[in-house]
């Protein structure tokens, strides 16, 4: 891959750096270490979000925060797509944008016909949740305008969309940190749905909303802090479109996380409201908190983000009323559940995806081990790279 320039459209959504190299693709990170192991950094904006005080929690409310941040959006886009799953993080941003009377022009939920088997969590939060919220909304926002999407069958076609990007000779680097197909296909919808391809090629700025994601927090010796995560990025967005994406087909807008002025508030205010929450229990024992993930030596205590009391701290919007939301998630750390019925599949497409990943268990790809979890199979997959560490308190 050749080195990407200064300033790129793509550096918005992260990239790797070694030395003073940088890349979007985790494989040539893995690559330019082995060749010479120094200092390496996954930077997402670390100019923009290092300007602020993280310490200080801002006054607003967080739901008024919300409000701004869709208002935010409102004002920058001509064309607004909101990717709506009925989970937590969507359905929130959803109700930024209805409670506060802000007009939002699609409301998107993609599925595949051919994920029907109870394997797939997304096939049970959609039969189970999903639909019916949406049948919901349309008693309640008769205007609202709601896109049911299936993109089943454009699965069959992952290894002609990396070739027609010419990245066929590195396949397995355009997935990133994980190796499901979805966003790959995802990054295509600008081309693929018509009516969206004739707003892009208008010259309307159109954006797709994703509700991603809440906060990442850690404690360690006595400190909170919160890092941006490389693989939660790439579970929306492939490096491949990081490497061919100019600026004219459309923008990501991640509603948490994009690199704005309301976006860093809306981070830093959930942020304090979590560590206002937890603090005193994290002091005495955080091994008593609710959901806490195991202490890893070097980067601290965590919690599950998916805890009642996690979500109800920065979403309270979700919790007025006796609206219900799917709390299962995938357990695999490189396949995502909405892929499920494909690798099932036996289908050609299937099985040459299978092929590449295989692959990277062999001998010749044994310098990527250091970045894999278990440190040996790529199936158990790849470790989070982290930002730079934003300090919200010391509590010592």
């Amino acid at each position: 891959m050749e080195i990407i320039n200064p300033n790129t459209y793509g550096d918005r959504n992260g990239f790797y750096q070694v030395g003073k190299r940088k890349t979007y693709l985790k494989t040539e990170l893995m690559e330019w270490y082995d060749l010479m192991p120094t200092d390496w950094h996954w930077n997402y904006n670390d100019e923009f979000f290092g300007q602020f005080d993280w310490s200080k929690e801002p006054k607003e409310t967080i739901n008024e925060l919300y409000k701004q941040r869709a208002l935010e959006l409102r004002e920058q886009y001509d064309y607004l797509a909101l990717y709506y799953s009925g989970g937590h993080d969507s359905s929130n941003v959803l109700y930024a944008f209805l409670d506060n009377g802000i007009p939002i022009d699609e409301v998107v939920t993609y599925y595949s016909k051919y994920d029907d088997n109870n394997e797939s969590f997304q096939s049970r939060e959609l039969s189970q949740f999903t639909w019916h919220k949406i049948k919901k909304l349309k008693q309640l926002y008769p205007d609202l305008n709601i896109r049911i999407l299936d993109y089943g069958d454009y699965y069959f076609q992952w290894e002609n969309i990396i070739k027609k990007y010419g990245y066929q000779d590195d396949q397995f680097a355009m997935f990133g940190s994980m190796l499901s197909i979805n966003r790959l296909v995802q990054d295509e919808f600008y081309e693929l749905i018509p009516d969206w391809n004739k707003l892009i090629s208008s010259g309307k700025k159109f954006a797709w909303i994703f509700g991603a994601d809440k906060p990442m927090l850690r404690y360690i010796d006595g400190r909170w802090i919160f890092n941006f995560h490389d693989g939660f990025i790439h579970c929306r967005q492939t490096p491949m479109r990081q490497l061919y994406d100019d600026g004219t087909r459309g923008t990501y807008e991640y509603f948490y996380w994009s690199p704005t002025d309301a976006c860093q508030k809306v981070i830093r205010k959930q942020c304090h409201l979590l560590v206002n929450h937890y603090n005193e229990q994290a002091k005495i024992d955080f091994s008593q908190i609710p959901g806490h993930k195991p202490f890893k030596p070097g980067y601290g205590w965590e919690m599950n983000t998916m805890t009642p009391s996690f979500v109800e701290t920065i979403y309270p919007r979700l919790f007025r009323y006796d609206e219900k939301y799917y709390t299962e998630k995938t357990s695999k750390f490189i396949f995502g559940g909405r892929d499920q019925w494909f690798f099932n599949s036996n289908h050609d497409s299937a099985i040459a995806h299978k092929k590449m990943w295989e692959g990277l268990n062999s001998v010749y790809h044994s310098h990527y081990n250091w970045l894999k979890n278990d440190g040996v199979n790529i199936e158990n997959g790849l470790k989070n790279c982290i930002s730079n560490d934003y300090v919200i308190k010391n509590s010592t």
